[in-house]
């Protein structure tokens, strides 16, 4: 298996490349999104017990990713620093198709191989609210996937939660 994948070449089903392209944002180049979005090589991310990586085919623009190009009303990147995590770019898109390519080992609705469509409500598991069974979209932790979250629908790779996941209808195309 390669390291890293040219554009439109995918690697066998379920092979993980090590790197692949995204693209994004980072705090230095904030402003005018033609400027501030660009194209790198970054590690391919890691998923977690309730996440999917899926092989992006189809990704839509959404105007929250103009705001992360921006950096404002809020800096995306300082906003997950903050909580954390360490990542120092915003690989960021809401809107997304593709294919299961790993999943964590608590996701039981798809499978590696299925091809999905891609909600844009992510909350944590554990959230206390979400666990009462009352609305997710309402919880405390509920967050804009790939805008207020990292690794979203403009890499050749996005990692979601489990239930993000819905089946793509056949009669669909990836375009």
């Amino acid at each position: 298996m390669a390291d890293l994948y040219e554009l439109g070449d995918k690697p066998p089903l379920g092979e993980v490349p090590a790197r692949m392209h995204a693209y994004l944002v980072r705090q230095s180049r904030f402003g005018q999104p033609r400027d501030a979005w660009k194209r790198e090589v970054i590690p391919t991310p890691a998923i977690g017990a309730d996440e999917v990586l899926i092989y992006v085919m189809a990704s839509g623009i959404n105007y929250n990713n103009v705001w992360a190009a921006l950096g404002q009303p809020l800096d995306v990147i300082a906003e997950r620093q903050k909580g954390g995590e360490p990542e120092d770019f915003h690989a960021g898109g809401s809107d997304c198709s593709g294919i299961v390519w790993a999943v964590g080992r608590d996701v039981t609705n798809v499978r590696v191989g299925d091809e999905v469509v891609v909600h844009s409500g992510w909350w944590r598991p554990d959230d206390p609210w979400v666990r009462a069974g009352k609305d997710p979209m309402l919880a405390e932790s509920t967050r804009i996937w790939g805008y207020q979250t990292n690794y979203g629908s403009y890499g050749q790779f996005a990692r979601a939660q489990g239930h993000q996941c819905v089946p793509k209808p056949k009669r669909l195309t990836w375009e």
